[in-house]
């Protein structure tokens, strides 16, 4: 994976939704999602895991015709992992994500198994990635080695709910700041990797809310995350929103990328902008920003044709 992957990617919106159900899976190419998650895991029965797990490799094109990404969430159990792994990795699969990770070893043998498939399946090498869920006092201790294990992992998440209930401690008001200290932790851990920062700075249960959810995505991309999941496709759009640069953000680095040009040009290192200095810095994040605002309005043009061809 390239050192400028987390600039290069989109990823703003991750619509879960359970694979073994044709209702919400049939419309998932419109649903204008960064990508789509097909649900192996927490939505899914026990007793129907095993037959949800055939439909998979049907799905992944069916899905990925709106110009998706097409994530599987994998059951990161002895028993399910490899198997659910080994009937998802087919042409179109843009990655896993893997929850309940604990340790540089899993991510390991995880590698180990998409490496032996990929070439099974004349899939070009390093194709799939692995998203990382943290849900444990243990895999949050271990953040940083699980992050360096592979050129894989594109990303590290915070499993709120699973999190919560692992550490005891009662989601509220209240405990929002103790709550930050892990988020901000493993927004740390993933920019010092490389790695997309993913998540809301509240629950992605809270869909009902239209207001809440959206202020919590708003907090997130303000704090430095990249995008988060939803579970309700309502959420989607309030994603792709919040965690693109706004039109005010846009027009002022613009002007920043100008008035630092005009500084360079004249032999300065720095100049003065709205009664503050700013200098390369600052001219290197307005860049950024503008270059992620393209590559977005660029990846909702794809998304957009895609659902034009695929509808018609």
């Amino acid at each position: 994976m390239r050192t400028d992957y987390i600039n290069e990617v989109v990823r703003r919106s991750r619509l879960i939704m359970p694979a073994n159900a044709p209702k919400f899976t049939g419309k998932a190419f419109s649903r204008n999602a960064d990508a789509v998650v097909l649900d192996l895991e927490d939505s899914v029965p026990v007793s129907e895991k095993a037959a949800t797990r055939k439909l998979i490799k049907e799905l992944i094109p069916n899905v990925a015709r709106g110009g998706s990404d097409v994530f599987v969430r994998v059951n990161n159990t002895s028993g399910m992992l490899n198997d659910d792994i080994t009937a998802s990795v087919w042409p179109g699969l843009a990655g896993f994500i893997i929850p309940k990770v604990e340790s540089a070893d899993e991510i390991g043998r995880i590698e180990q198994l998409i490496v032996k498939l990929e070439k099974e399946r004349n899939i070009s090498d390093g194709t799939i990635v692995i998203s990382v869920l943290i849900e444990s006092g243990r895999g949050y201790l271990n953040m940083a080695h699980i992050a360096g294990a592979s050129d894989r992992v594109d990303s590290l998440t915070l499993g709120n709910e699973d999190f919560l209930r692992e550490m005891g401690i009662t989601e509220s008001a209240d405990t929002y700041q103790g709550l930050l200290v892990a988020r901000m932790q493993l927004l740390f851990t993933a920019r010092a990797y490389g790695k997309m920062p993913m998540g809301l700075l509240g629950s992605l249960a809270n869909y009902g809310d239209p207001d809440a959810f959206e202020k919590s995505a708003v907090l997130a991309y303000r704090h430095g995350f990249l995008g988060a999941s939803c579970i309700h496709p309502g959420n989607v759009e309030v994603l792709n929103m919040a965690f693109s640069p706004g039109v005010e953000e846009v027009e002022r680095s613009e002007k920043i990328v100008f008035a630092m040009n005009e500084a360079i040009a004249a032999g300065k290192a720095s100049t003065s902008f709205e009664g503050k200095m700013i200098d390369y810095v600052h001219l290197d994040r307005a860049k950024q920003l503008l270059s992620r605002s393209a590559r977005i309005a660029a990846f909702e043009q794809k998304k957009k044709l895609a659902r034009e061809g695929a509808s018609s």
